[in-house]
């Protein structure tokens, strides 16, 4: 849909959708993975990991449209995960370095293994589809994102000592899935009026360079970053389809279902509702359960894995395509 508005107004818009996708991300992100309240967290805190967060998306959502990321279609995922894994890297490996915390396992996790498989795979694009399911058949599905949510929380008291309990738990996810919600609901509402600009992309790309410039100054292997995430934006450029109908650029598509009915949306609270006792059951054990080993020793390699076939088999079905 083609909205007309001042190069002002559509600055605006396309910053509001970004900030609205990302603070959906911060809570797939930061709050579902410590999940819980950490010493010196705040309402501040969150608002400037929303900002640092929303310069990775607002290069992603270039990238997307730039070169035709879809969230439908034969095979989406493929590219969807590709999508995440730029979004990860440029995450762990700009605006942060952990990347090279512990090579080669921080190459996956977590910017492989949490951000482009929960956050962008699951978050950003399998959640909202499951939101456009009939109710019936998308509640399992969200109780399995909460049960996830609620099995790494436990993990937290195997790898710290000590957990939250489980009424301030529960409001914690509680309140997160909400802002995950707002976060969902502002973005359907705002992405498909105004396409993500290269004034904004550029600011972005300029302000992410400055870090990457910065912590290669003090330590020349956080490039590993850098070249990790040309290695993701190579991936989309050659799955690029190579023919597709010309459509205005507002109407592009983006990676992430919807718009769906916003009244969808409180099925969310089945996430909270299943992560709750999923958490009280886990952490009552007279030990603490390593929860998260069984993320580690899965997602690691699958996360890498799945890159490579993604890349592979979305390569295959451009070209293909192209042969029609």
């Amino acid at each position: 849909m083609s909205h007309a508005h001042s190069p002002v107004a559509r600055l605006a818009l396309s910053f509001a959708a970004t900030a609205s996708l990302a603070v959906a991300t911060v809570v797939v992100s930061e709050s579902w993975f410590w999940a819980k309240l950490r010493p010196g967290d705040s309402v501040l805190g969150f608002a400037s990991t929303v900002v640092a967060y929303g310069l990775a998306v607002q290069v992603v959502r270039f990238v997307a449209q730039r070169w035709r990321v879809s969230a439908t279609g034969p095979g989406a995922w493929r590219r969807i995960l590709l999508l995440g894994a730029l979004f990860g890297w440029l995450v762990e490996g700009g605006i942060v370095t952990t990347v090279i915390d512990d090579l080669p396992l921080t190459i996956s996790w977590t910017g492989l293994a949490w951000h482009a498989l929960f956050t962008v795979l699951v978050g950003w694009w399998w959640i909202p589809r499951t939101l456009d399911r009939p109710a019936r058949g998308s509640v399992w599905r969200l109780a399995a994102v909460g049960a996830s949510v609620g099995a790494w929380a436990a993990f937290w008291r195997f790898e710290e000592g000590a957990t939250s309990s489980i009424g301030e738990f529960a409001a914690y996810v509680g309140v997160t899935t909400v802002a995950f919600a707002a976060g969902l609901a502002g973005w359907w509402a705002l992405r498909h009026r105004a396409a993500p600009g290269l004034p904004g992309t550029l600011t972005a790309l300029l302000l992410l360079a400055a870090l990457a410039v910065l912590n290669a100054i003090e330590n020349p292997l956080t490039l590993v970053g850098p070249a990790l995430v040309g290695l993701a934006v190579l991936a989309l450029i050659t799955t690029a389809p190579r023919r597709f109908e010309s459509a205005p650029t507002d109407a592009a598509p983006e990676p992430l279902a919807g718009p769906t009915p916003w009244r969808a949306l409180g099925r969310l609270a089945v996430i909270p509702v299943v992560a709750t006792p999923v958490f009280a059951l886990l952490t009552s054990a007279p030990d603490p359960i390593p929860t998260g080993w069984l993320f580690y020793g899965i997602t690691v390699p699958l996360a890498t894995v799945l890159f490579v076939v993604a890349w592979v088999g979305a390569r295959r079905r451009t070209t293909a395509n192209a042969r029609e």
